[in-house]
């Protein structure tokens, strides 16, 4: 175990970082920013945004640029919530030089695929964040817990809010960004979620076919909150097929801030209204670089002095065929297109298109009308991997489509071991 203040030794754009790495993942940690994550990568491919303008600055004495103003590194980091700047009780950031922008103290064990992180204590809330970074060892996913400890005098309700800055660098392919979070069926929004700034009617939001509200990316600036429940939402890169999920257990019986437990960001040219002004955003990507926040947020929990609050949540990665939308998940997997059965020139024919977050096979079984399972000759099982996307498209000649009730595919882990079923057709 190695703890600060022994300097790190490896640079990531100009910054020092802690370097951790399995089989898939590569991710670059940089405790002197804002303890945050800059930068997480899927056999290569970086899903976060990096300013381009920051790369290698670090803040000043006073936490922040030069002139006083917030420093947008980029990446994954804890902030407080609720936001504001009226009122006690708020976080009137960014700019934020302690939380946000202050160097970290930090310890790593390699071996573990573990980093720790606390950020010096925040006058103004009183808060200090603590949190824990491990890397899953045989799978695409990382595991973060946070702590806020109440160092002030006074009782306070917080929510622990991590914002994930996603890379959307290619402004000139409308709608190759998505992300996707599961509408609730019982929302107390009128179309399930709530646009929060930016144009009521932007057309980046809208439901999908699927139950999800579907956030296509056209470098507008706007933010959407939702009540969902379905504890996870989704980022997609269309042309690359690279999937993140972002994922917490959601309390329904909670109160959360603004009543929202997922938001949506989207960086772009337009205008907002905020802290009793209009703020007007450039349409020029060098002034004003792209980006989209998936944002999750904890319950609102009382913290008395000296006491602290929980929160737990996942990052995973996979891939998907290129050109389609995550439509759902489950615990190991990504479904594009929902396992179909047809029956195609008298023969049944099954299709899906699947991500996975784990190594491992998927057997596709067949079941008769008494639910036995059928032999048939066609090859019927697939390597899962979460470098590459599983697309299914077979027509299994041998088998009489009325002798057939239902297929499943079922996906076994590297050692053989069944996990799920991520699909079902009748």
């Amino acid at each position: 175990m190695v703890k600060s203040p022994l300097p790190l030794t490896k640079l990531y754009k100009g910054w020092p970082v802690i370097s951790l790495s399995n089989r898939w993942i590569n991710m670059k940690i940089a405790p002197a920013l804002g303890g945050r994550i800059m930068q997480i990568s899927l056999s290569a491919y970086p899903f976060l945004f990096v300013n381009p303008a920051l790369a290698g600055i670090v803040p000043g004495a006073n936490g922040l640029s030069a002139e006083g103003t917030w420093l947008n590194f980029g990446g994954e980091k804890i902030w407080p919530a609720p936001q504001g700047w009226d009122l006690p009780g708020q976080w009137p950031g960014p700019p934020d030089p302690v939380l946000d922008s202050g160097a970290y103290t930090y310890s790593v064990n390699h071996e573990k695929g573990e980093a720790k992180l606390t950020s010096p204590p925040d006058p103004h809330t009183g808060l200090q964040i603590g949190r824990s970074i491990f890397l899953v060892e045989n799978k695409a996913e990382i595991r973060i817990s946070v702590a806020f400890s109440n160092t002030g005098q006074d009782p306070a309700a917080w929510s622990v809010w991590p914002v994930i800055q996603m890379n959307a660098d290619d402004t000139a392919a409308e709608g190759r960004y998505q992300v996707t979070c599961p509408l609730n069926t019982a929302s107390r929004f009128k179309d399930g979620y709530s646009v929060m700034h930016g144009l009521v009617n932007n057309p980046q939001f809208s439901p999908d076919d699927h139950g999800n509200l579907l956030v296509n990316f056209r470098y507008l600036v706007g933010k959407a909150g939702l009540d969902s429940t379905a504890g996870w939402m989704a980022y997609c890169d269309l042309r690359e097929g690279k999937v993140m999920v972002a994922r917490q257990e959601v309390r329904p019986e909670a109160e959360y801030p603004e009543n929202t437990s997922f938001q949506v960001w989207t960086q772009g040219r337009g205008m907002i209204y905020s802290r009793n002004r209009i703020a007007e955003f450039s349409g020029d990507p060098a002034v004003n670089p792209p980006y989209l926040e998936m944002e999750l947020l904890g319950p609102l929990e009382q913290v008395p002095p000296g006491g602290q609050i929980h929160f737990e949540y996942r990052l995973q990665m996979c891939t998907i065929a290129p050109g389609v939308s995550v439509r759902s998940v489950t615990e190991n997997s990504v479904i594009a297109e929902p396992l179909t059965l047809i029956i195609s020139e008298g023969a049944p024919l099954v299709k899906a298109k699947l991500g996975f977050f784990i190594a491992g096979v998927v057997k596709l079984q067949l079941l008769d009308q008494e639910e036995k399972e059928m032999p048939y000759e066609e090859a019927g099982s697939w390597a899962a991997d979460p470098g590459t996307g599983l697309d299914v498209y077979i027509s299994i000649k041998s088998i009489i489509p009325e002798h057939l009730s239902a297929v499943k595919l079922l996906l076994y882990d590297q050692n053989g071991m069944f996990t799920e079923c991520i699909g079902e057709a009748r």
